[in-house]
């Protein structure tokens, strides 16, 4: 989906700004647990990767220099990694990339039924008055979901990129992944400002996810192979869990924000979108579904018959006399 991978897309960053402060907390949890627990004795070796590992123990001043640097290019190379996977996390998690068939296809089935159950819950709930809490908490909530149950997604992110695609082509009659490419060329910069912090609020958050989820990854296995003591790396596995769960509801707050910001450049830029096209803007509100269903055909390009529009441009200038 092009608006799911504009998420990733965008002037580049300096790289101290993909460093995130999940790669700090990864590499000191890594740190804390890879550290002898007890004061090392005896005597260190000569050469080696133990040899820094072990003058550090001892408080060694250019050891423990040496392995913050070492530390700092880990976790600025890590960083480059997880920004990369940032991307196709929201995708993943957007509900579009899971499997139609196999047996991975039945859990998506079930998954999606669940939440039209729980959909048709909300919607019972709205019957009651508008000053109730539940009532209003449903429609809030309902204002996620699409309303047609065929484009209902197995997750809460796909939900809020379904819902604003359906928003935007009942009100507009325009397809949001099809205007996006265009679209993009024509922000100005305050909407481009607006998309760009809403993007980096949600990268920011699936980076730190993908760092929550490495710690517990990471944590448990080191314990069950005896390289580190049982208890931190429980302790570190549940910490990681914990943060996890809740950068995961932040992520779904971070997309719904990200969804407003698009439905809401869409709404204002539309006018320059078909200026673009040099395409006949709408008089009115009913023309405009008319206009937008044709511009959308044009577009797709295919499986829609092309419409016959009079392009509207400019007047040719007319030389002074």
């Amino acid at each position: 989906m092009g608006i799911i991978s504009a998420l990733a897309s965008g002037p580049a960053k300096r790289w101290t700004a993909l460093i995130s402060g999940g790669a700090y907390a990864f590499t000191a949890v890594a740190v804390l647990l890879l550290r002898p627990w007890r004061p090392p004795s005896g005597i260190c070796p000569a050469s080696g990767p133990t040899a820094v590992i072990c003058d550090a123990g001892h408080g060694e001043p250019l050891a423990l220099a040496a392995l913050g640097v070492l530390a700092v290019v880990a976790a600025s190379g890590a960083s480059l990694v997880v920004t990369a996977l940032a991307g196709p996390l929201v995708h993943l998690l957007s509900g579009t990339a899971l499997p139609v068939r196999g047996p991975l296809a039945a859990l998506v089935a079930r998954r999606i039924a669940g939440r039209l159950r729980a959909k048709r819950r909300l919607t019972d709930r709205t019957g009651e008055p508008w000053t109730g809490r539940a009532a209003a908490e449903a429609r809030r909530k309902l204002f996620r979901r699409p309303v047609q149950d065929v484009l209902t997604a197995p997750t809460r992110i796909g939900d809020s990129f379904a819902a604003m695609g359906e928003r935007i082509l009942g009100r507009h009659r325009l397809d949001a992944q099809l205007c996006w490419p265009l679209l993009q060329q024509l922000f100005d910069e305050p909407a481009r400002r607006d998309l760009e912090h809403a993007s980096d609020q949600v990268l920011g958050r699936a980076r730190n996810l993908v760092w929550a989820a490495l710690t517990v990854v990471t944590a448990l296995p080191l314990a069950l192979l005896d390289r580190v003591a049982l208890w931190p790396a429980v302790l570190a596995a549940l910490a990681g869990a914990l943060v996890g769960a809740l950068l995961l509801a932040g992520l779904g707050d971070g997309v719904d924000e990200y969804a407003d910001t698009v439905e809401a450049a869409l709404l204002r830029h539309r006018d320059a979108l078909y200026a673009a096209a040099a395409w006949p803007l709408p008089e009115g509100t009913a023309d405009e579904r008319r206009t937008g269903e044709e511009f959308t055909a044009y577009l797709r390009r295919t499986g829609h018959s092309a419409p016959q529009v009079t392009f509207a441009r400019p007047p040719e200038e007319q030389p002074e006399p």
